[in-house]
Formats: structure tokens, C-alpha cells, sequence
């Protein structure tokens, strides 16, 4: 009985680590693409203002 809970609390503590990680991963690389979508608009808009 304890050598079975302790696979199953190994499994879940394994599980939990792995969503935080990915979690982690998508939620960088989210901030990342919005931060080049950011500098993206603001070089288009000094090449606006310059052919005004």
C-alpha cells in the first residue's frame, strides 16, 4: 500500500512540475511575441511619421 501512494504522489508531484514548466515556457513566449509586435509598431510608426 505505501510503495503504490508513493508512486502515485511521485507521479503527481512529476505532472504538477511538468504543467508549471509549460506553463512557464508558453507564458515567455507569449510576452516575448508581443514584445517584438510592440517595437514592430513603433518603427512603422517613425517610418510614417518620416513620409509625412
Amino acid at each position: 500500500m505505501k510503495n503504490s501512494a508513493t508512486k502515485v504522489l511521485i507521479a503527481f508531484v512529476l505532472g504538477m512540475l511538468a504543467m508549471f514548466v509549460l506553463d512557464m515556457v508558453f507564458h515567455f513566449n507569449n510576452s516575448v511575441e508581443k514584445q517584438l509586435e510592440r517595437e514592430a509598431n513603433k518603427a512603422q510608426k517613425k517610418i510614417e511619421n518620416i513620409f509625412k
